[in-house]
C-alpha cells in the first residue's frame, strides 16, 4: 500500500489496512473486525499539547498558512494547487498570490465533459482570478474535463472497489486520485497543496474534543506528493488555532460543532476567524455545491447524469444506480456501515478518528 509521506490516513480492520472503505467491508464481513479511520499519527501526536495564542485572531492564522506556504515554496523544485473554487483553496490560492510565493499550475477538475459555463460556475471566480495572474505568480492554470472514456467507469465490474480511495461512492466523472495526477510537471519532483478541510469539533459530557470526519479528505487516501494544508504535521500550530477560532465563534449548543453546519448569518465571521476570506461570491460561501450528505442527490452528481443522458449516455447512469442497489445488498447488514436513502442512494456512514481534547488554554492528549 503506497501512503503519501506528507499526510497518511487509512481505515485499520483487525490486522489490515486498507485505502478504500469497501474493502475494508469486505474483510469486515470476513473477519468480524470493525474498519476504524486512522489520522496521520504524526500529525495527532503534534496537535497535543499545543498552548491556545494569547492574541488569536484572523491575521495570526493567516500568518501561519502564508510563512508555511513560503516553507514549502522553498523545499520543492515544483508546487502545485489543486483549486476546488470554494473558500479554502480560494484563500490559498490568493495567499500565494498576496505574497509571491510561486505556483508552478493550478488545476481544477471540472463539473462536464463539455465546456458549459453554467455548469461549471462554481469554478470560475477563482480560475479567473488565478488565470489574471499567470506568467506572474502562476506559471499555468489548467481546466480538467473528463473524457466520455473516463466516465464510463462504473461500468466496471466492482469500480467503486478497486479505482476509488477513502468512503466516497463518486458520480460526477471525477475520481480525485486519478485527476491529481493529470500534470504538466515531473510528478515525483512537485508537491501538491488541496484546501482540505475545516476542523470539527465534538462535545462530550460537556469536554469538547478535536476530531475528523473521513469524509471528503479521505478522496486524498494514498495520493503521494499531496498535501491537505489545514492539516500539515510540519506546521501543527495552524490546525490548533483554526479549532479554537471555530470553537469560540460558533453555536456551540450542538454535539457536533463544523463549519459546515452553521448558521449561514455566522459563517462569514467565522471564516475570518479561521484566518480565510470570502469568495466575494454569496453562491460559493454558503451553497457548498456538491455536499450533499448523498452524492447521487447533490448538485454536481445531476449535473454530469444530466449530462450524460444528453449525451445518449442512459447506460452510465443505470450502471452508478444499479452499484447503489449492489452496496445496499452487499452491505445492509454491517453494523455502523451504510445509510440509505429513499431505498435508492447509499454512502458509507461517517468515520471519526482519534479524538483530541480542547481545553480552555491548550489542547490535550
Amino acid at each position: 500500500m503506497s501512503r503519501s509521506h506528507a499526510f497518511d490516513q487509512w481505515y485499520e480492520c483487525g490486522d489490515k489496512k486498507f485505502l478504500n472503505i469497501w474493502q475494508a467491508f469486505d474483510y469486515q464481513k470476513e473477519s468480524g473486525h470493525f474498519p476504524e479511520y486512522k489520522f496521520d499519527p504524526e500529525f495527532i501526536a503534534n496537535i497535543q499539547n499545543i498552548k491556545r495564542p494569547k492574541n488569536l485572531n484572523h491575521q495570526y492564522i493567516k500568518n501561519l498558512i502564508v510563512n508555511r506556504l513560503k516553507q514549502l515554496r522553498k523545499q520543492h523544485k515544483f508546487l502545485r494547487l489543486a483549486l476546488g473554487g470554494g473558500t479554502d483553496s480560494f484563500s490559498i490560492l490568493k495567499y500565494c498570490v498576496e505574497n509571491d510565493i510561486y505556483l508552478d499550475e493550478v488545476f481544477t477538475r471540472m463539473m462536464t465533459i463539455n465546456e458549459n459555463i453554467r455548469h461549471n460556475i462554481e469554478y470560475m471566480p477563482a480560475l479567473r482570478y488565478a488565470e489574471k495572474h499567470v506568467g506572474k505568480s502562476i506559471g499555468k492554470v489548467l481546466k480538467i474535463h473528463p473524457t466520455i472514456q473516463e466516465a464510463e467507469y462504473p461500468l466496471q465490474k466492482d469500480w467503486y472497489k478497486n479505482l476509488l480511495v477513502g468512503n466516497c461512492l463518486s458520480g460526477r466523472h471525477c475520481i480525485y486520485s486519478h485527476y491529481y495526477k493529470v500534470t504538466d510537471l515531473p510528478f515525483d519532483d512537485t508537491m501538491t497543496i488541496v484546501g482540505y478541510d475545516k476542523p470539527y469539533i465534538q462535545k462530550e459530557n460537556g469536554q469538547m474534543y478535536w476530531t475528523q470526519i473521513d469524509g471528503g479528505i479521505s478522496e486524498t487516501m494514498g495520493c503521494k506528493n499531496s498535501l491537505p494544508l489545514f492539516f500539515d504535521k510540519h506546521n501543527p500550530e495552524l490546525a490548533v488555532c483554526m479549532a479554537y477560532a471555530l470553537l469560540e465563534n460558533s453555536d456551540t449548543d450542538r454535539d457536533f460543532i463544523g463549519f459546515d453546519i452553521q448558521p449561514k448569518q455566522h459563517k462569514l465571521k467565522i471564516l475570518h476567524a479561521m484566518g480565510l476570506e470570502s469568495t466575494g461570491h454569496h453562491y460559493l460561501d454558503f451553497h457548498l455545491w456538491g455536499k450533499a450528505p448523498f452524492e447521487g442527490m447533490n448538485t454536481k452528481h445531476l449535473i454530469a447524469q444530466r449530462e450524460l443522458i444528453k449525451l445518449g449516455r442512459q447506460d452510465i447512469v443505470d450502471a452508478y444506480l444499479n452499484t447503489n442497489k449492489i452496496i445496499i445488498l452487499q452491505y445492509q447488514s454491517l453494523p455502523h456501515g451504510i445509510e440509505v436513502k429513499e431505498n435508492k442512494f447509499v454512502k458509507a456512514t461517517n468515520r471519526l478518528c482519534q479524538k483530541v481534547p480542547i481545553y480552555q488554554d491548550s489542547f490535550g492528549d
